[in-house]
């Protein structure tokens, strides 16, 4: 498993700045809570931080004798204000073997059939974090942190830590329990004691509840740059740079999301989002409603690939603007595609691609919702063709529906 240290967390240096002064300190919270939005390195920080506060060479930890199978001590490259990664304790918290390391996160199926099955769901994931260097959280909307799980982890906590000062506890994904769990951690966090370093993780903070919120130091991490995903993705996962520019400009400022996303083409996509719109610009509403509805796949397509249609059609207009306003063509995602936005930035000012992308926004909000699908694209495309009477008027604010 790749150990990524505090000191090496992709993006986000203020937040390795406080949790290592933290760690240099030797003074620890009762609980820290990692928020921002998903997939930007909340779990890399928190195990991290995990790995530093109980690295036998940093500040407050107890002195340890040598087991007798332990490995021998090697130089100690560390300034005290994070992992070493040279004492037996971070090469077991490195495999995520350390007895005083916990790791909860959340878990799809029903509560007994993940319980029955743990041995596939939880050390499945564990083997998956050791030896996939890019492996990245998935699971459906159902997924959460189960009853099973929390109820061990009281059981550990009832005993002193095993062999370090402390014992850290990492919860993923805090947002995913039940009101009985969180009345539990409250009362965990509360009277942690000593020994006890709870370090939460969340993507969606209004989740949480305040009580749990007003007990946390919380430490907010930040969407990472276009520039950082795509070092990672031609250095590590091995994307050529076309497709990287795409996939990091499609990713939000989420690595996760760029991950998992790189296996679906995106150049392919682009062209196929971008020919929709041909059959819109003739105002052939016969040929536009087929196209939507091959691309709808009869109702079977996922809406993360109607929603990526969408966005799609969002960066092309980013780059029309760039490349309108003197932008150079190093800042532009579609570089393969020069001629065609220059022929199209000559025609197409500012306030129309605004209107262009207010449509497309309502369009993301409504297959987000419990909408027809193929109508929402019929109308999204007509809309940004500017086909239809009063669609060049701007909309009265950025979540107005055009007249219809």
């Amino acid at each position: 498993m790749p150990v990524v240290p505090l000191a090496g967390l992709l993006g986000q240096s203020e937040v390795s700045r406080f949790l290592r002064q933290v760690v240099a300190s030797g003074r620890y919270g009762n609980a820290y809570l990692l928020h921002g939005p998903a997939g930007v390195g909340k779990g890399t920080a928190a195990l991290a931080f995990a790995r530093a506060a109980l690295c036998d060479h940093v500040p407050g930890a107890a002195p340890r004798e040598a087991g007798l199978f332990d490995a021998p001590a090697l130089p100690i490259p560390a300034p005290g204000d994070d992992a070493c990664g040279a004492c037996e304790a971070c090469r077991k918290s490195a495999q995520l073997i350390h007895p005083d390391l916990k790791l909860v996160f959340t878990v799809s199926g029903s509560e007994k059939d993940v319980q029955d099955s743990e041995e596939g769901a939880i050390v499945g994931t564990f083997d998956g974090l050791r030896q996939d260097p890019l492996f990245v959280f998935q699971y459906d909307k159902a997924a959460s942190i189960r009853m099973f799980q929390t109820r061990a982890l009281q059981r550990e906590l009832a005993y002193r830590p095993f062999e370090a000062s402390r014992r850290v506890v990492v919860v993923r994904d805090c947002d995913r329990m039940r009101e009985d769990q969180y009345s539990t951690l409250l009362k965990a966090i509360e009277e942690p004691g000593a020994n006890t370093l709870w370090v939460l993780t969340t993507s969606r903070l209004a989740r949480v509840p305040a009580t749990i919120r007003s007990r946390c130091q919380r430490v907010r991490l930040m969407p990472l740059t276009e520039a950082a995903i795509r070092g990672v993705l031609e250095r590590d996962a091995g994307v050529s740079a076309q497709e990287s520019r795409l996939l990091a400009a499609l990713s939000n400022g989420s690595l996760a999301h760029a991950l998992v996303q790189r296996g679906v083409q995106p150049s392919l996509e682009r062209d196929a989002a971008m020919a929709l719109l041909e059959p819109a610009r003739r105002g052939d509403a016969t040929a536009l409603w087929k196209a939507v509805q091959q691309a709808a796949g009869f109702g079977r397509t996922s809406r993360e690939k109607l929603r990526r249609l969408i966005e799609h059609q969002q960066l092309w207009l980013r780059d029309l603007l760039r490349l309108r306003y003197g932008a150079s063509e190093d800042h532009l995602v579609h570089r393969d595609r020069v001629a065609a936005l220059r022929a199209e930035a000559a025609v197409t000012d500012a306030q129309e691609v605004r209107r262009r992308l207010l449509v497309l926004e309502e369009a993301i909000r409504a297959i987000d919702g419990n909408v027809s699908v193929d109508l929402t694209l019929f109308s999204t495309l007509s809309r940004v063709a500017g086909r239809r009477v009063g669609e060049r008027a701007w909309p009265p604010h950025a979540a107005g529906r055009a007249a219809v």
